[in-house]
């Protein structure tokens, strides 16, 4: 029976991983989203969020390609690089 506690707790413990990992790829995504649109206030909100990356600027978007601070320097929103250097 401890067995099969433990194995619970290890596959609940293992669920919370995967949920916290999907939520910070969501964060992620929606940073990297707000940094292309320029769009400050939302991504000074985003960076908030329990779940937002300690390297936000290291974000990824949805294909893995560009960073929050690539996407926002491409597209030449100061202001966002100033708020992900913050």
């Amino acid at each position: 029976e401890n067995t099969a506690t433990k194995l619970e707790e290890e596959e609940r413990d293992s669920n919370k991983k995967s949920k916290n990992e999907e939520m910070r790829e969501s964060v992620c995504k929606r940073l990297v989203e707000a940094a292309g649109k320029g769009d400050v206030k939302k991504l000074k909100w985003l960076l908030q969020h329990p779940y937002a990356d300690p390297s936000v600027g290291l974000c990824r978007d949805l294909f893995g390609e560009k960073t929050a601070m690539r996407e926002a320097a491409e597209m030449g929103h100061v202001k966002v690089v100033g708020a992900l250097l913050e």
